[in-house]
């Protein structure tokens, strides 16, 4: 009782005033339900016109607003879900049931643990809200409203009728053996006929758990008001994977190597625990792992990354495998990152080296994990020992053209050591040569002509290079590649191999010119001191020494006797090249060590695994 005593019968002024008190109400509550629903009141909406009038006066309750539907479903982790999880992966229970009333549809999926305790959706069933209650109205807008609560002048939807509709339905959907493992996914708190859906839900079967926004929690921005998003973001399907990923892992999950003997070459498979059993993110997190793997001897050939899961019986679980390249014998640092059990994805490589695969490359069809280690090989072959010498053209046009010879022979014997090793499998000599000069004699002392690094360790070849300094050439025409080529046969004469052991043996000659000319012939010169190219080149491949030459961009030449000149430097380098050239700019200093080196052999099948540990 409120208000003023009044005696006698209800005035007009009475009447009136309480029939628009209740058309206030009825309007009230009509904008709140179209607020939940997100229809709105624009007069171009069909839920406008269907709303039941009534003053908006100053005593008028405000339109409530919209409150958030949470795509995600930040859920709310009660003891109860992480209990029903961990029964799930642990096998004590078969089968989890998760239920939405959403505005479009009741959703069902059905969720079971495989072999490795790793939850996995299995099915999933929805039904139109349509089918279920046809006492709705047909138009999706119109619907939304109602199930909001909204009343309107549209018929009334009975409380009985619809109770019946939805026991119904969930009577003869729910599986026997899951009315004891149902959860309840509830993100639309205030939807009138969606809570009255979920409490006959919470009275029929008694879930387990519930998941929701969490109570009193934070709203998203830009999740207020308007219409849901797009149903990818917030369909039952994500946010029953988003809460599965918070379940524990019961295995190990890890990646699967090839290991190689160094005393003996055996390939053995190897496997690296990334993620440990035991391991839970929370809703939203991720984790990550770093692990640093090696190619093997050869590039071009792409390995597999296949990350596995433990199991029981019957062996690991294959969970994904990716196909990338690796550099030969270089080292690479990947990063994986766990999504949830069973969802491991290969990132972009932490640091590492520059020539490290770019990014997750490629998936491939997951093999059996007994195929991949059924045709490992059995062994890897190491190559013999490598003796390796270069001759280098010091003089030239321009310092930066000696600068640049330099530095590739640099590069050569660092991707060399890279591929072979630099201890006593690898041994390098260089020897560097200066144009002639005019007093040159037999008794002028050679080290004006030449610098010399005898055969030794290649990290000791790197660092004398060093030190080394251009000149200027005298003339175009020639260089003094015959003494070089002299210092080198000197070299080869004695047994190649470290302690005098078995080696393969090779020259690459880095210049531009060619060698003069034991005697003055026409317009070439002749080399001061008489020395004979072409019969220390015929000395030095008869000791078994590949010789090839890396071959540059000739200079033009005019005058009389131009043709001759390029007759002569083309003869020259054909003969020189015998056994090989590559080209200035085309072929790299990594594409020439693997040219040099002797090839490494597996002992079977190519591994198509990263390697461990480095095979050198």
């Amino acid at each position: 009782m409120h208000g003023d005593p009044v005696l006698g019968d209800l005035t007009d002024a009475d009447r009136e005033s309480a029939a628009a008190a209740l058309r206030s109400a009825e309007h009230a509550w009509d904008i709140r339900a179209a607020a939940l629903s997100g229809s709105g009141t624009d007069s171009a909406g069909q839920t406008a016109s269907v709303l039941r009038g009534g003053p908006a006066g100053p005593d008028a309750p405000a339109p409530a607003k919209r409150p958030a539907v949470h795509p995600g479903l930040p859920p709310h982790s009660t003891a109860e879900w992480e209990q029903t999880l961990a029964d799930l992966v642990n096998g004590r229970i078969e089968t989890v049931l998760f239920v939405e009333f959403t505005s479009e549809r009741i959703n069902m999926i059905r969720a079971v643990a495989d072999r490795s305790g790793i939850p996995r959706q299995t099915a999933t069933e929805s039904t139109d809200w349509n089918s279920v209650a046809p006492l709705l109205g047909p138009c999706e807008e119109i619907r939304r409203f109602q199930l909001a609560g909204g009343i309107g002048t549209l018929p009334v939807v009975g409380r009985k009728e619809f109770d019946t509709a939805v026991t119904r339905w969930l009577r003869g959907h729910v599986p026997p053996s899951c009315a004891h493992t149902v959860v309840l996914i509830n993100r639309r708190a205030g939807w009138l006929l969606l809570d009255r859906a979920t409490e006959l839900l919470r009275i029929t079967y008694a879930p387990r758990a519930e998941l929701g926004p969490a109570p009193a929690g934070p709203v998203a921005p830009g999740e207020a008001g308007g219409r849901p998003g797009p149903a990818h973001g917030t369909d039952t399907e994500g946010a029953v994977r988003e809460a599965l990923r918070t379940a524990p892992l019961t295995a190990d999950h890890t990646l699967l190597l090839a290991r190689v003997d160094r005393r003996t070459g055996t390939v053995h498979a190897h496997t690296h625990v990334l993620f440990p059993a035991g391991s839970r993110l929370r809703h939203g997190e991720t984790a990550t792992a770093e692990i640093t793997v090696h190619g093997g001897p050869s590039g071009r050939t792409p390995v597999i990354l296949p990350v596995l899961a433990a199991a029981d019986g019957d062996g690991p679980v294959m969970l994904s495998a990716r196909q990338t390249a690796l550099t030969a014998f270089a080292p690479a640092r990947l990063s994986f990152v766990l999504r949830g059990p069973g969802e491991v994805t290969l990132l972009r490589p932490a640091g590492g080296t520059p020539d490290a695969p770019a990014a997750d490359d490629s998936p491939v069809a997951a093999p059996e994990v007994s195929a991949l280690v059924g045709r490992l090989p059995r062994r890897i072959v190491r190559p013999p020992a490598l003796d390796v010498f270069f001759t280098v053209e010091m003089s030239g046009a321009e310092p930066e053209e000696t600068a640049e010879r330099l530095a590739f022979v640099r590069d050569v014997i660092a991707a060399l050591a890279r591929r072979h090793g630099s201890g006593d499998g690898l041994r390098v000599g260089v020897v560097g040569h200066y144009d002639h000069v005019v007093r040159e004699t037999a008794y002028t002392p050679r080290s004006l002509l030449l610098l010399t690094v005898p055969a030794g360790p290649a990290q000791s070849a790197r660092a004398s290079l060093a030190d080394w300094r251009p000149t200027r050439h005298e003339q175009d025409t020639v260089s003094s590649l015959e003494d070089a080529l002299k210092k080198v046969g000197s070299a080869t004469a004695r047994p190649g191999g470290p302690q005098g052991r078995p080696a393969e043996r090779a020259l690459l000659i880095v210049g531009r010119r060619p060698p003069g000319t034991p005697e003055q012939h026409g317009v070439v010169p002749a080399c001061p001191l008489g020395a004979d190219w072409r019969a220390e080149l015929r000395a030095i491949q008869g000791r078994g020494v590949r010789v090839r030459t890396r071959l540059e961009k000739s200079r033009p030449c005019s005058g009389r006797e131009a043709d001759a000149v390029r007759r002569y430097t083309a003869d020259a380098w054909n003969t020189l090249s015998a056994d090989g050239s590559f080209r200035q700019g085309v072929d790299t200093a990594a594409d020439v060590a693997e040219a040099l080196a002797p090839e490494w052999r597996w002992d079977g099948p190519p591994c198509r695994l990263a390697l461990a540990t480095p095979l050198l």
